[in-house]
């Protein structure tokens, strides 16, 4: 089981001494064995949160992009780059081959001088005759996933300029716990917050959970709405709540900060019905 510090630190307070390894150490004691601390992404450096502000087809290469790209505190450009005001910064010229390269797309720029990991640097190039000052990144290429279609997709309000290693945590601490089978209580977010505060005396924190609407009545039994639900006695299930849910897009990705706790717990993110199931059974230990 991995276990995100930051998810972890939602559900309990840590004592101001314990660092990972002494919270892995106090764990060890109580029954629980740590395989291994890690943190949440491999190292690099010079990434930052940035805008397309346009892109548009490279004259030499069908499958190349010629994007126009800002990055720092003037945001200005959201509209037209270094023309939005006397003081808008000017944008940096990108070749992108990615397919979701697309003006108004906030996303990961490896400015000229950033380290990648596999220790690969960026510099200034130019691509089939035009030049490149830096590179659009995608999550592969951040060690943040095993493939990816296109460069990483960040949500609209995210800060332009900032570190991207600071806006996505990740430095964010992982411990790789070995939970025995009959600590099937223990396995899950919820479950090892609960032996952390019964280790330090301190009370669980619950997260805020807002009440989802309630909307329309459910259609009455026996509409195509309905599915015929029997308990045996005996079969591990005195009740059964659900709901019907409507209207869901399952095309559409999941957010990114959910992605990302998922990929740090080690499991890859597949649709947003799937994406939210597996977080909550991995939160909260059930189904």
């Amino acid at each position: 089981m991995k276990l995100s510090l930051s998810w972890l630190r939602e559900w309990v307070e840590l004592p101001a001494g314990w660092d990972a390894r002494e919270l892995a150490r106090r764990l060890t004691n109580s029954g629980f064995e740590i395989e291994a601390i890690s943190t949440a992404a491999s190292a690099f450096s010079g990434v930052v949160v940035a805008r397309i502000v346009s892109a548009e087809r490279h004259p030499q290469a069908d499958k190349l992009q010629v994007c126009q790209v800002i990055s720092g505190e003037s945001s200005g450009a959201a509209g037209g780059g270094a023309g939005a005001g006397g003081d808008a910064e000017a944008p940096l010229q990108i070749v992108c081959g990615a397919p979701n390269a697309r003006s108004g797309l906030v996303s990961a720029l490896a400015r000229v001088g950033a380290l990648l990991p596999g220790d690969l640097r960026i510099g200034a190039a130019r691509l089939r005759g035009v030049e490149s000052q830096g590179m659009l990144c995608s999550a592969r290429e951040l060690g943040l996933a095993e493939s990816s279609d296109g460069i990483i997709e960040l949500p609209g309000d995210a800060p332009l300029g900032a570190d991207l290693r600071a806006y996505l945590d990740l430095d964010d601490t992982i411990l790789e716990i070995n939970v025995t089978p009959n600590r099937g209580d223990a396995m899950s977010v919820l479950g090892i917050a609960r032996e952390v505060a019964a280790l330090t005396g301190a009370g669980l924190k619950t997260p805020a959970m807002l009440a989802a609407a309630l909307g329309e009545p459910v259609a009455p039994f026996g509409s195509g709405d309905v599915v015929p639900v029997t308990l045996q006695p005996g079969a591990g299930a005195a009740r059964l709540l659900a709901r019907v849910l409507r209207g869901l897009d399952d095309t559409r990705p999941s957010p990114w900060w959910l992605r990302e706790r998922l990929r740090r717990a080690g499991l890859r993110p597949i649709s947003a019905i799937v994406d939210v199931t597996n977080y909550v059974m991995l939160e909260l230990g059930q189904p």
